[in-house]
Order: C-alpha cells, then sequence, then structure tokens
C-alpha cells in the first residue's frame, strides 16, 4: 500500500518519513522567503516590523486588502499586525487557517 497525502481533496504521493515532502504539499504552511515579504513593506511598515522583532515577533505574511498592505507577525500563539502606516495592532481579529 503506498502512502498518500490529502491536502484539500488533491492525493499527493509521499515516501515514508519525508516530513519534508508533507509541509511542501500543505499549501498553508508555505515557507515565505523574509526578503521577499520584507520587500513588500513601505519604510513605516519595515520600522515598526523591527520595533516588534525586539520583542520576538517574526514577520510572517503580508496580505493586501482593498488595496492596502497589512503585515502579519506572530509570536508564539500570539498575532500582530501592521498597517501601511506602521501603526502597531497587538490584539487583532485574525482567523488562521
Amino acid at each position: 500500500m503506498s502512502n498518500l497525502l490529502t491536502t484539500d481533496s488533491v492525493m499527493t504521493p509521499m515516501s515514508t518519513g519525508n516530513l519534508d515532502a508533507k509541509v511542501n504539499a500543505d499549501r498553508r504552511q508555505q515557507h515565505y522567503d523574509q526578503a521577499k515579504l520584507w520587500e513588500k513593506l513601505n519604510f513605516s511598515q519595515q520600522y515598526s516590523v523591527c520595533t516588534l522583532g525586539q520583542f520576538g515577533y517574526i514577520l510572517t505574511y503580508v496580505r493586501y486588502l482593498n488595496d492596502k498592505t497589512l503585515a502579519i507577525l506572530k509570536l508564539g500563539g500570539k498575532m500582530a499586525t501592521i498597517n501601511e502606516t506602521g501603526d502597531i495592532n497587538i490584539s487583532p481579529y485574525i482567523k488562521c487557517r
């Protein structure tokens, strides 16, 4: 019997013990290059990311909502957002899949 990984109704072959294949197959757990995320931010956002970085927050996602850029950072189970003006929200209402 072959090992198969089911992801969003797609069957993907997976070798036994290969955790990289499992992570790569799940689109919701994609690895984003920090430099690429950084380039998407304006100067105000970059400054705020550095400020939160001093407390251990890590830039995780950059999303576009209504033609505006929103930076999303994580620290353990906590999340923070930074809007285009650099304002930090350490208690945003965000649902992560």
